[in-house]
């Protein structure tokens, strides 16, 4: 594969080559634990560094080596590591910037097992967090301490979709000597590349959008071999490696990543607008929204096309957690479930945030909006009886 091709290609050939040994076709699933070697000097060869050999799946394994280089392509990094979950990723990779005795600046929107971790757990291992308004330049310099190394955000957050600017907060960190680590998991490299914004890690639960299919789960962390390779091994120190079944189902899912995208995108365009205008709603935190607080800045990152917003979106019931039942009841196509990325629409009761999240799928989008309709109609009158 040329090294300038598209990301589309990329997406299908990156990391993955003909089996040399059989000719099969796809990268195989290498569902075993250890690697064989012919010789003793094979062994003393591949401890020397003279002649690379697998040994040991929860070092490395073939599979998860080609997952991790389409990745790192779709990314524009220079590696990549995949780990067994995306909160693995995630705390492995603060673990490792900042054990022991670091700092990092958090947005004060973020995932909220992320949130947990940085506030309960990384203080056990030395470090420490602050969090601030990351669309603010001046919180976040003031927030800088000499223990700070890293300024950490998720570029749309979980569950509000505000949005973070990749390109301002490299620059505030490199201007800093700090490092910029980036949470992609909303929008996935189809969508936006943050390592080409200025970020030197990026991030991501491959379990929602790389994924696609709500099959596998997995996580990555992305960047330049300096920063990754301690990650990689504090991974394998701590047992957080990928399975080779999850890496080779995320190699497949990633095949259709772009057009996924942009059909997520879509549908979740067409409904914002729609749940926007619906009395049963009192507000729609979605950037593709022209009045949504971030769109300017959205589309500066994204673009401007409706197929560039990614398919996540959160709504606030004018009835408040009172009309959540009614609504969610009521909804047939649509499935309440956690997670997101997934073919089908998901969606979730953010209760502590007054929210449901809507993780909006692959279906026609006229289905979508009779279920959406329907469910959103039948709260009111839910209401209208009490």
């Amino acid at each position: 594969m040329r090294l300038d091709s598209e990301f589309a290609t990329r997406c299908i050939h990156a990391g993955e080559s003909p089996d040399p040994t059989t000719g099969a076709h796809g990268v195989p699933l290498y569902q075993n634990v250890t690697f064989a070697f012919e010789t003793n000097r094979q062994v003393e060869d591949m401890r020397s560094g003279q002649r690379p050999h697998f040994t040991y799946t929860a070092r490395a394994n073939p599979t998860v080596r080609c997952l991790e280089a389409k990745v790192a392509s779709l990314e524009n990094t220079e590696t990549a590591v995949a780990f067994n979950s995306g909160m693995s990723a995630i705390s492995g990779t603060l673990l490792s910037l900042l054990s022991p005795g670091g700092h990092v600046i958090a947005s004060n929107q973020l995932y909220d097992l992320t949130n947990t971790f940085l506030r309960e757990d990384l203080p056990a291992f030395g470090g420490s967090a602050t969090f601030v308004d990351i669309t603010s330049a001046a919180a976040i310099e003031s927030a800088i301490t000499p223990e700070t190394r890293l300024v950490y955000a998720e570029v749309f957050s979980n569950p509000r979709l505000q949005v973070a600017d990749p390109r301002a907060l490299s620059t505030i960190a490199h201007d800093h000597g700090l490092l910029c680590a980036i949470d992609n998991t909303f929008l996935s490299p189809a969508l936006v590349r943050p390592a080409d914004l200025g970020a030197d890690i990026v991030i991501h639960s491959a379990t929602k959008y790389l994924s696609g299919h709500g099959q596998a789960q997995g996580g990555i962390a992305a960047g330049t071999r300096k920063l990754i390779d301690p990650i990689r091994a504090q991974s394998q120190r701590l047992g957080t490696a990928m399975a080779p079944f999850a890496a080779w189902l995320l190699l497949s899912g990633i095949h259709t990543l772009p057009l996924r995208m942009s059909r997520h995108s879509q549908n979740a365009h067409r409904l914002a607008h729609l749940m926007a205008r619906h009395p049963a709603v009192e507000a729609v935190y979605y950037p593709g929204l022209a009045a949504d607080p971030g769109h300017e800045l959205a589309a500066t990152i994204v673009g401007n096309d409706v197929d560039r917003f990614g398919g996540m979106m959160s709504v606030a019931l004018a009835g408040g957690r009172e009309a959540f039942s009614p609504f969610l009841d009521s909804l047939e196509l649509c499935t309440i479930a956690v997670s997101l990325g997934d073919c089908s629409t998901l969606v979730w009761p953010w209760h502590q945030e007054n929210l449901i999240r809507f993780s909006v799928g692959l279906e026609d989008p006229a289905d979508l909006e009779r279920d959406i309709l329907a469910a959103l109609d039948g709260s009111l009158r839910a209401a209208a009886a009490d």
